[in-house]
């Protein structure tokens, strides 16, 4: 019999919607009821603009911290596989070419400096 009298509590708290709601969404609704009152009072009119000021100043440094870090510019790479697949394959292509003409221009330089050197010392 228990277990229909649990039920019937499960149904009425269902009904009534007292699980989902918070205590402190409650709380949040009683005080926004009671803040009808004292809309106009000034100390609350200033108290509101100065959160608003700093939420536009939080506002204004997270832009400008979204516009250094060139978030946008990566969320449009993440967005296009093959854009980045490309970028990576060509920067790695122009890195391999870098590459190979310093070893070649340094390749030259020994060979200007030490070029009889060298050969005397292979070739004996």
């Amino acid at each position: 019999m228990s277990q229909v009298n649990e039920l019937k509590l499960a149904l009425e708290n269902l009904s009534s919607k007292q699980h989902v709601i918070s205590k402190e969404a409650t709380y949040a609704k009683e005080s926004l009821q009671s803040g009808y009152t004292q809309k106009n009072s000034p100390e609350i009119i200033e108290k509101q603009s100065a959160m608003m000021d700093e939420f536009n100043t939080s506002i204004t440094l997270l832009m400008d911290v979204f516009s250094q870090s060139r978030f946008d510019s990566i969320m449009g790479l993440i967005t296009d596989p093959l854009r980045l697949l490309l970028l990576n394959f060509f920067m790695s292509c122009f890195k391999g070419i870098g590459f190979a003409f310093g070893i070649v221009l340094v390749g030259l330089l020994l060979s200007s400096v030490f070029g009889q050197d060298l050969l005397t010392l292979f070739f004996n």
